[in-house]
């Protein structure tokens, strides 16, 4: 930037710290990719995707099912089990006496453990999603 002006080069240099930077960051991506009421319960289907280099030897999260108006319908621990890393898994948990109709919103309240990682640094990889009416957040 020598051949600049001293002025056009402070601009120069705004510039590039201010410019938008593509990070690619690894995560752990949770959606909930259906919600089956049938024979007394609600069965909620997730697809695990983890595009982290950590396999996780458990993983589990502590999920509360909202109504509508966010009234705790229930509070859930949920293991998914095992997690290899870049890989992607499918779990399914059936839940007695609910009928998924009545499901607004799944809140990911907590994750841990997820061995090896930290909760803190878990949660911090976590993306949630759904493909359903219902919201999925964390």
């Amino acid at each position: 930037m020598s051949g600049f002006p001293m002025k056009l080069q402070g601009f120069a240099l705004l510039a590039l710290l201010l410019a938008p930077v593509t990070v690619h960051a690894e995560t752990l991506h949770i959606r909930l990719d259906q919600a089956n009421t049938g024979a007394g319960q609600c069965q909620l289907v997730f697809v695990l995707e983890n595009s982290t280099e950590t396999e996780f030897e458990q993983l589990q999260a502590e999920v509360v099912l909202l109504d509508r108006d966010t009234r705790v319908l229930r509070l859930s621990l949920m293991d998914f089990q095992s997690l290899p890393a870049n890989g992607l898994r499918v779990r399914s948990f059936n839940l007695p006496d609910l009928d998924c109709a009545e499901v607004g919103r799944v809140l990911f309240n907590a994750m841990g453990p997820c061995t090896p990682l930290e909760a803190r640094e878990c949660t911090d990889a976590l993306r949630v999603s759904s493909d359903t009416g219902i919201e999925v957040l964390k």
